[in-house]
């Protein structure tokens, strides 16, 4: 009997002190993360620099190193620095991401990174702290990471990141025909009757899965699962979308 209990004993404490621990849960920072990156982003002007057939940076355009500032529990891999470059075809303009070593002046022009070949994910030089906040913010990353300086067709990219049932309701109210089509009657019945829309994390022993609702004008309301590897690099695994409450606003740029 004796040996049976310090077996159990045992069993327990491994489990306590095992790295894979377990998680299910919501995230509560969800309205202050989302909102503090978009306070980041919110307003900012493109250059009419950046309106030109291959566009050069010069220097003193928005800064996405910012984002660590606001998505704590995320950080570089010692001795890199997230940066940009950006993109002008005439049918719209955004930006791409990339890491590159803090030791290397960045490239300028999409023709200097183009010159490199095929460049892994940015997401692969993102650490998280392991916790449940962490997994959500890299997914607020990836979704939310490339929407600035955005310009004409560019502008689909507006995933809108729900946090709670109030982003429903606001969401719902402000698709009156101002900009496209209202929504139907129909979909704003399936919208009220939505529920548990903030974002979930579950933690499993391998990987981190991040349940997120999203909406946007060219598609409706989303739920998106994220897959994501706890080792690092912190691979997106699987990515998974299903329509909940669809909308179209219409609006073709």
């Amino acid at each position: 009997m004796q040996k049976i209990s310090l077996f159990i004993i045992s069993l327990l404490l491994l489990s306590s002190c095992s790295p894979s621990s377990q998680f299910t849960g919501s995230i509560s920072g969800c309205r202050h993360t989302v909102d503090a990156v978009s306070a980041l982003t919110g307003g900012l002007e493109i250059p009419a620099y950046f309106q030109t057939s291959d566009p050069v940076k010069k220097g003193g355009e928005f800064d996405v190193m910012q984002y660590f500032s606001v998505l704590d529990h995320l950080s570089m891999q010692s001795g890199y620095v997230l940066d940009y470059i950006y993109h002008f075809d005439g049918m719209g303009g955004s930006p791409i991401l990339y890491v590159r070593p803090a030791s290397q002046p960045p490239y300028t022009s999409e023709a200097d990174l183009a010159a490199l070949g095929e460049t892994p994910s940015f997401l692969d030089y993102v650490l998280t702290d392991d916790t449940p906040e962490s997994y959500f913010q890299l997914a607020v990353l990836s979704l939310m990471g490339s929407q600035f300086y955005l310009y004409w067709h560019a502008n689909y990219n507006d995933s809108q990141i729900i946090c709670d049932i109030v982003d429903v309701t606001d969401i719902v109210s402000s698709l009156d025909g101002d900009f496209g089509y209202p929504i139907s009657l129909l979909s704003r019945i399936r919208a009220s009757l939505l529920k548990n829309v903030g974002p979930v994390v579950n933690i499993g022993s391998q990987t981190a899965e991040v349940r997120v609702m999203t909406f946007t004008r060219w598609g409706g309301f989303y739920q998106q699962i994220f897959t994501i590897s706890r080792s690092m690099p912190h691979t997106f695994l699987d990515v998974q979308e299903k329509n909940i409450v669809p909308y179209d606003c219409g609006v073709m740029f």
